[in-house]
């Protein structure tokens, strides 16, 4: 009885050797594949987002503290270097997909956060980060505030002849707008709003009227932005200044009768005119009264002898003789006065027959 059980016993543990090395070489195999498939790491690049955790804060700055690349004190723009681990075909399949993992780190204070600590991306399952580059990043946030900022008109250029820009002769609708952002830059006086540039050269209108967008200048950050119910653009109106020269000179007056009649007439034969415009047109407008190029015409009819003024409609000048420049509007007359018109009386003749 003794006997038969040793013989079982090393039966069970020097037998059937076939099958216990297949299962030993399966076990190792298995383990082998487990052991290879599980833990593996790779490198590759990321993204990390960096907002405030609270609506009325905002990041104004964000820079490298601890970094295996980039150097302290450069600025953080978000992209980064994450190390995943997990199963080998698992991260192979998720780098494969070319998608770049995208984190977001909620802020709530100013100071030195360590990205080692904090959960920052969403992976697929059996996936995790073992590591990240930089380490740390010094953030610092500053509170949202609204300051009523005056909108500035942007006009460069030159008028044309004859318009100049005045003090005072431009305005823009709205006269203001609310800007939101961090107190530091809006509380201070480097912050404007402009206009987009309107372009005066060469114009010869009394008034230019544009819709242009609005600008904001001074912020290096483009933290700060127009609030929300403020209009985006301005209706901007320059009023231009005419600056035309004036000048004065004595123009003949020459009357004009129907070529079948004959009167004797008797009136002004010069009077001041005064015109006003471009200097060059003025000089040249001075230079044909003096060459005899530009004269008054009045046309006449019997007065019986009687005088009279005449009136300023009834004034004309050869057309052409006024030179470009120079409007109608823009020439003034000195009253011109007919004593008399009447036919030539002829000797001997009663003039009551």
């Amino acid at each position: 009885m003794k006997g038969s059980w040793r013989v079982r016993v090393v039966e069970f543990l020097v037998g059937n050797k076939r099958n216990k090395l297949t299962s030993l070489l399966l076990a190792v195999v298995v383990w082998a594949y487990a052991f290879g498939n599980t833990g593996h790491e790779e490198s590759i690049d990321a993204f990390l987002i960096v907002e405030p955790a609270a609506e009325d804060q905002v990041v104004i700055s964000k820079t490298i503290s601890q970094a295996k690349m980039g150097q302290k004190g450069d600025p953080f723009v978000g992209r980064c270097k994450i190390t995943l681990s997990g199963p080998r075909k698992v991260v192979a399949r998720f780098i494969e997909s070319e998608l770049s993992p995208q984190g977001i780190l909620k802020v709530d204070r100013s100071g030195r956060i360590d990205l080692r600590t904090v959960d920052l991306f969403q992976l697929p399952q059996g996936l995790s980060v073992q590591g990240i580059d930089p380490f740390t990043l010094d953030v610092v946030l500053d509170q949202v505030v609204r300051v009523e900022k005056e909108v500035r008109a942007s006009v460069r250029g030159t008028p044309g002849p004859g318009f100049v820009r005045f003090p005072g002769g431009i305005s823009t609708d709205p006269e203001k707008v609310t800007l939101e952002g961090p107190s530091q830059l809006l509380e201070q006086d480097v912050v404007a709003v402009l206009t987009q540039q309107i372009d005066i050269d060469g114009v010869v209108l009394p008034l230019v009227e544009a819709i242009v967008p609005l600008v904001i200048t001074g912020d290096d950050s483009n933290l700060i932005q127009i609030a929300e119910g403020f209009p985006r653009e301005a209706t901007v109106k320059i009023h231009l200044q005419e600056n035309l020269t004036q000048e004065q000179a004595l123009v003949s007056v020459r009357y004009i009768v129907d070529e079948d009649v004959d009167l004797e007439i008797r009136g002004d034969q010069s009077i001041k005119v005064t015109v006003s415009g471009v200097e060059e047109a003025v000089r040249e407008w001075k230079k044909r009264v003096e060459e005899g190029r530009f004269y008054l015409l009045v046309r006449v009819t019997d007065t019986a002898g009687e005088g009279r003024n005449v009136p300023r409609e009834e004034v004309r000048w050869i057309d052409g003789s006024l030179p470009a420049g120079i409007s109608n509007d823009q020439v003034k007359l000195e009253r011109i006065i007919l004593y008399s018109a009447k036919p030539f009386e002829v000797p001997g003749e009663d003039p009551q027959k």
